[in-house]
């Protein structure tokens, strides 16, 4: 079983280490609605008040030290300035060898199209530190065929331990209404850019751009059924989709949620794409949405999800799991307006019934 997780943990490494002289390995969320500023800057501020997500994924368990992933986001909205301003920040760890740390500012202004659309236009400035630890990482030259791995150094040089580097994304998102029979629905559509600076990440000297990575993502909450009192729906489908293309790797996320207040689950189909390569997976995705103190001050959702792959290397990693804590704080404001309940997010849904995914 010991020598197993070694190959196991071998190809892991080899893999992407094949992977990273194309592509920067950017963190991706199977719930990537609640981590929003990460996923479009332009999400910045688009509920009202003050929002808190913090979310926690966990991969290839079995390995030594696994992949992990923390991270945490809080944005707050103005409506008196039409916009929104958050704080991201996450740490990735692969197999106790790469540590990403990871913390950025955003800002979106929110433009008021009608009062059913809403086009808000967001920016983000990051810094990134990566560091290496060559000690825990084994190389070509230390395998031999009947030893195994062989003890000692190996010859690869490796010139920096450390990278440090500045980032900038940016992105759209148009949220908008538009009712059937009388019901709304409720819809955002989103395209960002990261890494438009194409920050160089290499640890050898040698010149390694990120190639841009852009993304198209789209959610919505359709009504399907009143419940008694008939200004509040009690039973949402939302259909929710995004793709991610980055030189030569392509993601598709597709799939849908359905939510009863308090509790929302979902499915997900995801295909990876790299070069003449593909992965399929499902995700499996469930929460609770509470609405607490007086007033409904604070909204709590959290959230728990699965990525179960059926081909490639990930499909013997175990699954993926992913924890999500999200608070929104709804009356708190950056900068309150002086006329007292103006606001500028039109998406405020009917009732008390209804879990805001998006």
């Amino acid at each position: 079983m010991k020598y197993l997780l070694t190959r196991i943990f071998i190809s892991v490494l080899l893999t992407l280490g094949a992977i990273n002289c194309v592509k920067a390995q950017d963190p991706a969320f199977a719930q990537f609605y609640q981590f929003r500023t990460f996923l479009n800057p332009a999400a910045t501020g688009s509920e009202r008040g003050l929002n808190v997500a913090m979310i926690y994924k966990n991969e290839w368990s079995y390995v030594p030290g696994g992949f992990n992933t923390y991270g945490i986001a809080v944005d707050v909205q103005s409506a008196r300035l039409s916009s929104g301003i958050g704080v991201t920040a996450y740490r990735d760890v692969e197999a106790r060898a790469l540590q990403t740390n990871y913390v950025s500012a955003s800002y979106a202004y929110i433009a008021k199209i009608t009062k059913n659309i809403n086009l808000h236009i967001g920016v983000n400035a990051a810094f990134v530190n990566k560091s290496l630890d060559k000690s825990r990482l084994i190389f070509t030259d230390q395998l031999d065929a009947e030893v195994g791995v062989i003890p000692g150094g190996s010859s690869t040089n490796i010139v920096l331990r450390k990278v440090n580097f500045f980032d900038l994304d940016a992105g759209i998102l148009l949220r908008f209404r538009y009712d059937i029979h009388d019901h709304p629905v409720h819809n955002a559509v989103g395209f960002a850019v990261h890494h438009l600076t194409r920050p160089d990440e290499s640890f050898e000297n040698i010149s390694t751009k990120i190639p841009m990575r852009f993304t198209v993502h789209y959610g919505s909450m359709f009504p399907v059924s009143r419940g008694r009192n008939k200004r509040n729906i009690d039973f949402y489908i939302s259909p929710v989709f995004k793709f991610d293309f980055m030189e030569k790797l392509r993601v598709y996320n597709a799939g849908s949620f359905v939510t009863f207040k308090p509790v929302y689950a979902g499915v997900m189909y995801q295909l990876n794409k790299f070069s003449n390569n593909s992965t399929h997976g499902l995700i499996f995705v469930g929460g609770i949405d509470w609405d607490m103190g007086k007033d409904d001050f604070m909204t709590l959702n959290v959230g728990y999800s699965y990525q179960m792959d059926f081909t490639g290397v990930t499909s013997k990693s175990h699954g993926q799991h992913e924890v999500t804590l999200r608070m929104n704080f709804n009356n708190v404001a950056l900068y309150s307006p002086k006329k007292k309940g103006k606001k500028i997010d039109c998406y405020d849904f009917p009732g008390r019934n209804a879990v805001k995914l998006f």
